[in-house]
């Protein structure tokens, strides 16, 4: 199912992250110790092992981390930004070779109980959380993301880069239904990545990959939003920009949430195409809607009801995807292929617990419906 490229890329990375420091007691002077704003700049100028301790962000402000290659980031203590109405995002990291990572304790709060207000993208204008763009192997490990004001954690324009051991906890956002539009990992325009062993808590996608190639996806625990999720087709110009291939998710549990796997094309964009996605050993509890929702009729962001082939999906496999409904309207399985549009897949689900029969149309034969 994996790619040799990818398996090499797995090695490398978890082997580069076995040499990373691992205790607390850092060899830093105090001059690439960032403790305020206005340190930022020069530290990264001259430093290539860096601590961020303790630091407060002003409000509307980015930190931008444009990291020299090969250089080291640890978050100590508590960061916090500062609330301002603006699109973000709050972090930016970038650079090659780089390594980034979180001390024991620390924390990132975007204060996002600022912000909500049960509108998401279409309320009071909220910042991104952390932007990356890196490459060349790069590591971000260990960080704990709080109170994302909407999207957590975007990736675009990666390449060769690894996530791993990420705590995103926006479960505060569930209270009076508030927190909208707080994706876990968005991922764009990216290709080699790596994410695993990670937690997410969130009322949006734990995971949306718009336009990627080669991304390993495992052990990740998503609860509270809408599941492991592609959404392909917004651009109306470019096929490339339209595609996503050689995606593989496995490992993973989606609870208490809308969906567990959400796969939608957009027919009011361009040509382009889903090819070799697996969803491998997907463990599902407590899901509202669908536990599996596959629809081609996305326009304007909702569905219509209308098929099209535009984005054809094609050597899909979900095997191994097994667990429980809870809604009162909830189906197992939703399918809404146009004609030629869903070709040669792999199948294997068991889901309970449904108040509703499944809704399927123009799958492939092979899929039991």
């Amino acid at each position: 199912m994996f790619s040799v490229k990818l398996v090499t890329l797995i090695a490398a990375a978890l082997a580069a992250a076995s040499a990373f420091p691992t205790n607390e007691t850092l060899d830093v002077g105090a001059s690439c110790t960032i403790t305020s704003f206005g340190q930022v700049s020069s530290v990264l100028s001259s430093c290539t092992n860096i601590v961020i301790s303790g630091l407060s962000v002003p409000a509307g402000k980015t930190l931008e981390l444009t990291l020299k290659s090969g250089s080291t980031v640890t978050f100590q203590g508590k960061t916090v930004f500062g609330v301002a109405h603006w699109g973000g995002p709050l972090i930016q990291i970038s650079g090659s070779k780089i390594t980034v990572k979180g001390a024991s304790g620390h924390v990132l709060d975007g204060q996002g109980a600022q912000y909500w207000d049960g509108k998401g993208d279409l309320g009071a204008t909220k910042p991104k959380f952390l932007r990356i763009k890196a490459t060349g192997g790069s590591v971000l490990s260990g960080l704990h993301i709080l109170n994302c004001p909407r999207q957590c954690v975007s990736l675009n324009r990666c390449d060769h880069v690894t996530l791993d051991g990420f705590n995103i906890d926006v479960s505060a956002g569930d209270k009076n239904k508030l927190g909208h539009n707080t994706d876990g990992f968005d991922i764009s325009s990216s290709h080699d990545v790596v994410i695993s062993n990670s937690v997410v808590k969130n009322q949006d996608d734990c995971v949306a990959v718009n336009k990627a190639h080669y991304v390993t996806l495992s052990k990740l625990q998503c609860s509270g939003g809408h599941g492991l999720s592609l959404s392909v087709g917004m651009s109306k110009t470019s096929k490339e920009d339209n595609t996503v291939s050689d995606v593989h998710f496995s490992d993973c549990t989606v609870s208490n949430s809308d969906n567990g796997i959400h796969i939608k094309t957009h027919s009011d964009g361009g040509p382009g195409v889903i090819n070799n996605v697996s969803y491998e050993n997907i463990k599902l509890s407590g899901i509202a809607n669908y536990g599996v929702n596959i629809e081609q009729d996305y326009e304007k962001g909702k569905p219509t009801g209308i098929p099209k082939a535009n984005i054809p999906i094609t050597g899909l496999s979900i095997t191994g995807v097994s667990g429980s409904m809870t809604g009162k309207n909830s189906k197992a399985v939703f399918i809404l292929c146009a004609d030629g549009g869903c070709r040669n897949w792999s199948w294997d689900v068991k889901i309970s617990g449904a108040h509703e029969g499944n809704n399927c149309t123009k799958q492939p034969s092979n899929v039991e419906c």
